[in-house]
Order: structure tokens, then C-alpha cells, then sequence
């Protein structure tokens, strides 16, 4: 499975595998810390955790690929797909 993500910490390329894509999940959202985000901007109001009913930042956690993909707005693309958009065909 590959993935389509032009988001914070994507690859130049914007295609990555599923770990590729999970570790960046991880490291900018999860592991990012939040508390000085909040002190920026109060987390009511914080954009970034706007995602359906979920108490985010702590709730990042329980994301399954799906949720990831559908939060950050990244798309599953097929290998043709992939090879189309690196060479950009």
C-alpha cells in the first residue's frame, strides 16, 4: 500500500509506504509537544485537533490507519498511481 501525503513532514516526493507514513504521524502529531502549541493557541480553538469527536492531542494514540489518513487528508493510491506522480506523467 502506498500513500499520497502533501502534508507537515512528507517527503519531497509526497508518496510513502504505510510506515513511512505512520511514523510521520507519529513524530508531528503524537510525539509532537503540545503544551507549548496551546500556549500559541487555546486548544478549543487549535485547528489541528479538530477531528470528528475526539479529545485530541491524547486521543492521537488510538488512531488506526484509516483515522490517520482520513485527518491528515492523504489518499491510499495504487503503484501506477505512484509511478504517474513521482515522474509526473
Amino acid at each position: 500500500m502506498l500513500i499520497f501525503y502533501t502534508g507537515i513532514g512528507c517527503k519531497k516526493s509526497e508518496i510513502h509506504t504505510e510506515k513511512e507514513f505512520l511514523n510521520i504521524m507519529n513524530k508531528e502529531f503524537t510525539k509532537k509537544n503540545w503544551e507549548t502549541e496551546f500556549t500559541l493557541i487555546p486548544r478549543k480553538n487549535h485547528y489541528q485537533l479538530q477531528f470528528k469527536d475526539w479529545y485530541l492531542p491524547e486521543e492521537f494514540t488510538y488512531f488506526t490507519l484509516a483515522d490517520w489518513i482520513e485527518y491528515s487528508g492523504a489518499e491510499v493510491i495504487c503503484e501506477h498511481e505512484a509511478m504517474k506522480a513521482q515522474y509526473n506523467i
